[in-house]
């Protein structure tokens, strides 16, 4: 099982966007099984994904995960650990390796259930960021083109190396993530002064036709993407049946992670709402296999028109 954390010590850059869409689209793409850990107190992520009909909630929060060392109970193929304000009683535990501990065994134990664990870490250096990049197979940093996103950026990685150099020699540096992007004015002018200077540890678009990485990949602020979480959806759903241009989009990020991470891809879920409760869920019957003579890559990123 890979464990993919998402961080940035700032907040407003997109964490949570990027985990409950990433794990949507790991999920009914790719046909996945999936966890998700929240371990932001505010609660964005395990909110949208349980109240979306389509994610199982745990029995346990993850602050009490944390604290206590209660473990998941994995009764569902895609499930997210809520958060909620135990997790900031965590440094009354006064050990973060007990902390740590904690959360490495709860994951260790359901590793077979599932296979990826997204977290979605707090904007802040506490124990939580520490926990998370300690049982990380990978880490991917999200930031906005802004100056004072930016900024939070260094502080970030320099965590992450003592953690790799110190902890978990095997922590994968996936790479920084432009997010919320608006190519105007001075996030324009940023966008292009990142490139020359950060550009070798920016996220690298992955093609799956010709296999080769070119260019960066960038999410970039749409309405959808924003509408899209308000509504507790993918990006990809629609009831209409028309694809979304939006979906396209993002779809060549959720691509390439899946390209670096090396995520299998099974056959894809299809899902529809719900007439009487409004809410999404799966359809249980069979649908179409992937066509053996595309690329698994290129194959998943077909799928999102065939939602």
């Amino acid at each position: 099982m890979k464990v993919l954390s998402i961080l940035n010590e700032k907040g407003g850059v997109g964490k949570s966007f990027i985990a409950t869409q990433f794990a949507y689209f790991c999920r009914y793409k790719l046909g996945n099984r999936v966890l998700v850990i929240d371990l932001d107190q505010q609660g964005n992520s395990g909110d949208i994904l349980s109240a979306s009909g389509l994610c199982q909630p745990a029995s346990v929060f993850s602050g009490k995960i944390m604290k206590e060392g209660v473990p998941i109970e994995a009764n569902s193929t895609f499930m997210v650990v809520k958060g909620d304000d135990s997790l900031l009683e965590l440094s009354d535990v006064g050990d973060d390796g007990i902390v740590t501990y904690n959360l490495s065994k709860a994951i260790t134990d359901v590793q077979d259930n599932f296979d990826i664990c997204i977290i979605d870490c707090p904007p802040s250096a506490d124990v939580r960021q520490f926990a998370a990049l300690s049982v990380a197979t990978d880490y991917l940093v999200p930031f906005q083109v802004k100056a004072e996103s930016i900024a939070g950026v260094d502080k970030t990685l320099s965590r992450a190396t003592v953690i790799k150099d110190s902890i978990n020699p095997d922590l994968n540096f996936l790479g920084l993530l432009m997010s919320l992007v608006r190519m105007q004015g001075i996030q324009k002018s940023n966008y292009e002064a990142l490139l020359k200077t950060m550009g070798h540890i920016l996220l690298k678009r992955y093609d799956p036709k010709t296999k080769t990485e070119s260019g960066v990949c960038c999410i970039t602020d749409r309405s959808e993407y924003a509408a899209a979480q308000q509504m507790k959806r993918p990006v990809f759903f629609s009831e209409n049946g028309q694809t979304r241009k939006e979906a396209l989009e993002v779809a060549r990020v959720w691509i390439t992670l899946i390209h670096q991470l090396g995520l299998p891809i099974k056959k894809p879920i299809k899902i529809e709402k719900d007439p009487q409760t409004g809410k999404l869920r799966e359809v249980p019957s069979p649908i179409e296999q992937f066509k053996p003579t595309v690329s698994d890559e290129e194959n998943a990123q077909e799928q999102v028109t065939n939602a």
